[in-house]
C-alpha cells in the first residue's frame, strides 16, 4: 500500500505537456522566395502546404487543385516579412520542413548580406535547406511552377539539383564560405525560362553557377562545362559526364570518385597554385577508330583526354580570374593552411592579389571500365 500511494503521488506531482501543439495547429513551410521589388522594398513568398490536398495526392486522385497555396508580402526585413505571412494564415507557420530558398537575380546582384544575416540568427532554419539564385528572372517564379513530378515546385528544385550534374548545395554550404576570407561564396541557378515551349511552367534547368563577392553581390555567372569545371576545382563535384571531341569522333566518358587536391608556393610577390585533379572513368559512347579495350591504345588516349582536360579547367580557372576576379575555388584558403603567417598579412587585400595568382591543373582520369565492346560496332558510323 505504502509503495502504490507513494506511485499515486509522483504521478501528480510529474509535469505534463504544457506547450504542446497539435500537427493540425502547424502551416508547413515548404519553400521561401526572395526578390528585390519596385519600391526598394524586399519582396518575400512563402510555399505553403495546403493540408486539404495530402489524402488526394498520396491515393492519386484529387480535383487537380494545387497542394499548396503562395503568400507575398513586402517590406524592409525578412523578420518583418514573417509575420505578414504569418498574418494571414490561421495556423502557425512551422519552418523546419522548408526544403529550398530562390533568390531573385535582380537581389543577387544588389546584395544578400542583410538576408544571410536572419538565416544565420533564426534557430528555426534548417541548414540542409538548398539555396539557388533565379536566372534572369525572380524567385516567386519558381514557386508557383506546376510540375507533373511533384506538386511542391520547392521539393522539385532540391531533386534537381542532387540528381543533376551540379550536386547539391546547401544553406549550411554557403554561410561556411562567408565565414571564411579564401573563398568566395557560389550558388547553383535555376533556369525557368525552357527554349522547347511544352516544358514552360513545368521544367525547370539546373546548369548555371552565380559568383558573388565578399560584400555577398552577384558579379557573374558560368554555365555548362565552365559550372562544372568550376566546383571540381572548389572540391563539391562528386561525379562527371562530358562527351569529348577526339581527332578521329566523339567519346563519352562518366567520370566518378573525383577528387581535387592544391598545393601553394609564394616566392617574393609571386603566388602559385597547383591543381590536381583525379577521378576514375567508365566509357559510355566511343565513337572515335581506338580500341579502348587494348592497353596500347587506350593509354595513349587517356593521356591526351587528361590533356585536354587540364587544359579546359586551366581555363576555366583564368577566366574566372580575370572576368570576375574572385576566389570561388578556395585557393585561398589553401594558402591559409599552408602559410598561415604569409596569410595574415595578405587576407585583406587577397581580392586584389587572386587574379595574378599563377594556376596550373594537372588531371588525371583513369579509365578503368571500357565497356561490354572495345572496338566499334562495324558498320555504326562510318562513312562511305
Amino acid at each position: 500500500m505504502i509503495l502504490g500511494l507513494f506511485v499515486l503521488l509522483v504521478l501528480l506531482v510529474l509535469p505534463g505537456c504544457w506547450d504542446r501543439h497539435e500537427i493540425n495547429n502547424y502551416a508547413f513551410w515548404i519553400g521561401t522566395a526572395l526578390d528585390a521589388g519596385k519600391d526598394g522594398k524586399l519582396v518575400k513568398s512563402a510555399q505553403v502546404a495546403i493540408p486539404a490536398d495530402f489524402k488526394s495526392i498520396r491515393e492519386g486522385g484529387g480535383k487537380g487543385q494545387r497542394a499548396n497555396i503562395v503568400l507575398t508580402a513586402s517590406g524592409q526585413t525578412v523578420g518583418d516579412l514573417i509575420q505578414q505571412i504569418q498574418d494571414k494564415l490561421p495556423r502557425k507557420v512551422f519552418l523546419g520542413h522548408r526544403r529550398a530558398i530562390f533568390i531573385g537575380e535582380k537581389l543577387a546582384r544588389k546584395g544578400i548580406k542583410d538576408i544571410m544575416d536572419q538565416f544565420t540568427r533564426n534557430t528555426d532554419t534548417r541548414m540542409r535547406t538548398d539555396i539557388f539564385v533565379v536566372n534572369n528572372g525572380e524567385g516567386k517564379d519558381v514557386l508557383k511552377i506546376n510540375s507533373p513530378f511533384n506538386q511542391f515546385s520547392s521539393i522539385v528544385a532540391v531533386d534537381q539539383d542532387r540528381y543533376c550534374r551540379l550536386g547539391d548545395t546547401a544553406l549550411r554550404d554557403v554561410l561556411l564560405d562567408i565565414g571564411r576570407d579564401g573563398i568566395r561564396p557560389a550558388m547553383p541557378m535555376i533556369d525557368i525560362a525552357p527554349k522547347n515551349e511544352q516544358e514552360k511552367h513545368e521544367v525547370i534547368e539546373v546548369k548555371s553557377v552565380a559568383i558573388f563577392n565578399r560584400d555577398l553581390q552577384m558579379v557573374g555567372e558560368v554555365t555548362g562545362r565552365e559550372s562544372l569545371e568550376l566546383f571540381w576545382v572548389k572540391g563539391v563535384l562528386q561525379n562527371l559526364l562530358i562527351p569529348e571531341e577526339m581527332e578521329t569522333g566523339n567519346i563519352t566518358i562518366y567520370e566518378s570518385n573525383l577528387k581535387k587536391n592544391i598545393r601553394t608556393t609564394i616566392e617574393g610577390d609571386r603566388i602559385k597554385a597547383y591543381v590536381k585533379l583525379e577521378g576514375s572513368g567508365r566509357v559510355l559512347e566511343n565513337n572515335t577508330d581506338i580500341d579502348i579495350s587494348v592497353s596500347k591504345e587506350r593509354i595513349p588516349l587517356e593521356r591526351k583526354l587528361n590533356e585536354l582536360k587540364s587544359k579546359q579547367v586551366e581555363a576555366t580557372v583564368k577566366k574566372i580570374q580575370k572576368q570576375y576576379g574572385q576566389d570561388v575555388f578556395g585557393i585561398g584558403e589553401e594558402i591559409h593552411r599552408e602559410h598561415p603567417y604569409k596569410w595574415k598579412e595578405i587576407k585583406h587585400k587577397w581580392d586584389e592579389l587572386f587574379p595574378n595568382v599563377e594556376v596550373t591543373v594537372k588531371v588525371k582520369i583513369k579509365i578503368q571500365n571500357t565497356g561490354a565492346i572495345g572496338k566499334r560496332v562495324p558498320g555504326i558510323g562510318d562513312r562511305k
